[in-house]
């Protein structure tokens, strides 16, 4: 016996059937009433909302026996044919394997035969934005004046790959994504139906995994109920998303807001051994945070903002009490730079590791700094501690006599990479001017005044690289991320750098040489000027009229 999986078993056949597009059956149905109906209409919206569903029933509101009419039997022979798909009259074309022009040629040829015993003969193109370029030219003019028994219904994914004058020749309808609330609603009544005992937990996982998209909602309660009938658990559905249970990414987050670094590695510790998904995890916390932020401004107010059941967005209230609202943008900028640094390493853990120590222990320090720099010392370390020195083993020096640095790039390599020893400072007083300039941070000034020593270092680990580095400059710099310009026509260089390895590499020997981690992005600067030239070398540029073709190293 065939099985029909529950997102075909209850797809909406009218439409009051279907679920969170009132905004859109609504309009249909006074169009249907009153007799007005367009001959082109274009759906755009999400995957798994109703976009296809809702172009059948329009179909068989229009060709129903009984109609044009707004509530279709479904009993007659046109309203079976189209729910079964097997229409002479309502055509149904997939636009990602029929996109050339020769199937719209086909398309202009049968769209002039009357339909075979319907009112209308109806086309019903998914995902359009596939066609090429050609073949939405050829639908132009056959979709500007359409014969009287033609009607045109395109579903998209991706509006903004349709051509602006396909859809000024249709009437467009903008699905939108289904809340939570609606879906919960919806797959409860499911669950009754098939005798599925579902927990409230569960079905507002499923509806949170989602993401909007019923389709998906039921599909993950098809594969959950396949595992155990009696009782669809939280913990089954976690388990098998790989999502982050409610109650531990509430634990986390009580970890970091209670600035307890150590709590929250080891419930973050203990989540990596349940198997779960850490990219997943980062954007489960960048969403808390965004939520700990709405209720932080707006408080229950704007509580329709953050689309959850009532008892968490208590819980949500609560945290939010326990940080200040600087504290939590804060920790929301950490949170989106650790996945953006996710992108370019090999692990994933450790963005999120250095996400909880900033937010646990910089987050203190700055703004503890403005009023007393001690203070914020003092709460990033503790009384006695020992700062160990930063290991300079991460590359090994190549010996190569023809990679010597000068005298001067010695003298400026040590002034920027070798600061003042500060483990003896803090040892010995804390209070000194030692241990207070650890808090300050370096400017972009200083790493442009070290940029042929940085340079020269990467050098000696692969040449190339360094070449590519001497045609950018330092943009900014700012919070550990540093930014190369380079001009619009090096754009071979910086896509070479951007590679993952070479990146790497290059942030490595940074981080090595500056004493600090550094996250380093690419960016063509229209507007890029290129390094500054030294004064002597410009005052012989003028006097022969001449031009630099290239610089290494200030030689």
């Amino acid at each position: 016996m065939s099985y029909l999986v529950l997102a075909r078993k209850y797809r909406p056949q009218k439409f009051s059937e279907v679920i969170g597009q009132e905004h859109i059956t609504e309009l249909f149905s006074n169009a249907i009433a009153s007799k007005r109906i367009a001959h082109a209409f274009l759906f755009c919206g999400p995957r798994g909302i109703g976009k296809t569903s809702c172009a059948r029933i329009l179909a068989k509101s229009l060709n129903c026996e009984n109609g044009p009419t707004v509530d279709p039997c479904g009993e007659c022979a046109p309203c079976r044919e189209i729910t079964g798909g097997n229409s002479f009259d309502v055509i149904e074309i997939d636009g990602a394997s029929n996109r050339g022009i020769d199937e719209i040629r086909t398309l202009r040829e049968n769209v002039k035969f009357a339909p075979s015993y319907g009112r209308f003969k109806i086309y019903i193109v998914d995902e359009v934005h596939m066609l090429t370029s050609e073949a939405f030219n050829a639908l132009l003019k056959t979709l500007e004046e359409p014969p009287q028994h033609a009607k045109f219904i395109f579903a998209t994914t991706e509006a903004n790959k349709v051509p602006v004058t396909i859809i000024s020749r249709c009437q467009r309808f903008d699905f939108k994504r289904i809340t939570i609330a609606a879906m919960i609603e919806a797959l409860k009544v499911i669950c009754q139906k098939e005798s599925l005992n579902a927990q409230e937990e569960s079905l507002f996982a499923i509806a949170k995994a989602a993401q909007g998209s019923m389709r998906d909602a039921l599909s993950i309660l098809d594969q959950l109920g396949a595992v155990n009938r009696d009782q669809v658990k939280s913990a089954d559905v976690f388990s098998m998303l790989g999502l982050v249970e409610t109650q531990m990414l509430f634990e986390l987050v009580d970890g970091l807001c209670d600035k307890d670094c150590s709590k929250a590695l080891e419930t973050f510790n203990q989540i990596i051994e349940r198997g779960k998904d850490i990219k997943q995890l980062g954007k489960d916390l960048a969403e808390h945070y965004r939520h700990l932020m709405v209720i932080k401004i707006g408080g229950k107010s704007l509580g329709k903002l953050i689309d959850y059941p009532a008892t968490q967005k208590d819980m949500l209230l609560l945290q939010s009490q326990k940080l200040s609202l600087p504290e939590i943008l804060r920790g929301l900028e950490y949170l989106i730079e650790a996945q953006d640094v996710a992108r370019i390493t090999e692990t994933n853990r450790m963005p999120l590791e250095l996400a909880f120590a900033k937010i646990t222990y910089q987050t203190n320090s700055l703004t503890a700094s403005k009023s007393n720099p001690q203070e914020a010392l003092s709460s990033a370390v503790k009384p006695n501690a020992v700062l160990p020195a930063p290991s300079r083993q991460a590359y090994v020096p190549v010996q190569s006599g023809d990679n010597k640095p000068s005298k001067e790039i010695k003298s400026e390599l040590t002034r920027v990479s070798d600061p003042a020893p500060v483990q003896h400072a803090v040892e010995t007083n804390p209070d000194s001017e030692a241990a207070v300039a650890l808090a300050d941070d370096i400017t972009i000034a200083d790493i442009r005044s070290a940029w042929n020593s940085l340079t020269h270092e990467v050098s000696r680990h692969k040449m190339s690289l360094a070449s590519y580095l001497q045609d950018g400059n330092p943009y900014s710099y700012k919070d550990g991320k540093l930014v190369i310009g380079f001009a619009s026509e090096h754009v071979f260089n910086k896509e070479s750098l951007e590679h993952k390895d070479n990146l790497r590499m290059i942030m490595d020997i940074f981080s090595e040489k500056l004493r600090r981690p550094v996250v380093i992005q690419l960016r063509i600067i229209e507007e890029y000027t290129g390094p500054e030239i030294d004064a002597k070398v410009d005052k012989a540029l003028n006097m022969f009229k001449g031009k630099v073709v290239n610089q290494w190293h200030n030689d």
